[in-house]
């Protein structure tokens, strides 16, 4: 594996937006409602924005992206949020159909920002409609993220009865397991057992926090060669030793445990048909309060 690959944010290229895309749904529920543009209001849109020093906001960008592509929507977005002053990790997934106003183009799901400008154009995106401030970014395609887990020896996570039977995989059962990075990426990807994409975001989650807890007790030497092992597999705006320098404080918070969250939380939202694609309309207000309560609160 070769070194860090860095992103300088500034130079990320962003599309014509004459060229920008949507991505409609052929099966949509009768139940769901359709809305027009004209009729959201964007109430609490470009609020101040989240900011204190005793806390850090790291994101982390899944992609599908192959060697040679050009850069895809993200398919998973988590904010991991190191909070020094209340020693409190936490995971937030925002949804990749939440509906949002991204910066310089029409309204459109979330994980298009992404693919229209990159990291620059996602941190904004998340700014403009939720007020979060991101302090960096790190993304990873399906290749990396086995390889991470590969290079991690693997994780412990738990199955139940439908997601074993949708793996399909005789080396897997209902009940406690230990997954190398392909069934971990399998497992993480899951969508059509349970509630969808809520579940699929909540198994992302689990298994963060599986590494999360096989490393929780060790020292920090140990800590800063995982990372040092994890970081050829990165694209990253960052320089690896602001990675350690991150890592470093995980360690000195001291926590057992993660917090884990998701965007838009529940009764925050309204599911819609909009320009033909299904979409998760956030109350922003709500979603705002929730995250400064979680993330910043005391």
């Amino acid at each position: 594996m070769g070194s860090i690959e860095k992103v300088d944010t500034s130079q990320e290229e962003r599309i014509d937006p004459s060229k920008e895309s949507f991505e409609t749904d052929e099966d949509i529920p009768e139940n769901v409602t359709e809305m027009e543009e004209s009729q959201i209001t964007w109430e609490g849109a470009d609020p101040d924005v989240m900011k204190d020093k005793e806390v850090v906001n790291i994101l982390l960008i899944g992609q599908d992206r192959r060697e040679g592509e050009s850069r895809q929507r993200s398919d998973s977005m988590i904010l991991v949020t190191i909070n020094k002053e209340t020693k409190k990790l936490s995971m937030t997934s925002f949804m990749r159909d939440l509906y949002v106003q991204i910066p310089g183009y029409s309204d459109n799901r979330l994980n298009a920002a992404y693919a229209f400008g990159g990291m620059s154009l996602l941190d904004e995106t998340l700014q403009k409609n939720f007020g979060i401030s991101v302090d960096g970014n790190v993304e990873v395609d399906f290749e990396g993220f086995v390889g991470c887990i590969d290079t991690l020896g693997g994780v412990d996570i738990t199955l139940n009865q439908a997601e074993a039977a949708y793996l399909n995989d005789p080396s897997l059962k209902e009940g406690a397991n230990h997954l190398n990075g392909e069934q971990a990426l399998r497992y993480s990807r899951i969508r059509s057992v349970g509630n969808a994409d809520y579940e699929r975001t909540e198994r992302q989650r689990r298994v963060l926090t599986a590494v999360f807890d096989k490393f929780k007790n060790a020292d920090i030497a140990t800590i800063m060669n995982t990372v040092n092992s994890l970081i050829p597999y990165l694209t990253t705006d960052m320089s690896t030793s602001q990675i350690l320098g991150y890592a470093l404080e995980v360690f000195q918070t001291g926590a057992r445990s993660v917090d884990s969250y998701r965007v838009p939380v529940d009764g925050g939202y309204t599911p819609a048909v909009i320009r033909g694609m299904m979409v998760l309309v956030p109350d922003l207000k709500v979603n705002q309060d929730y995250l400064k309560n979680q993330l910043y609160g005391n």
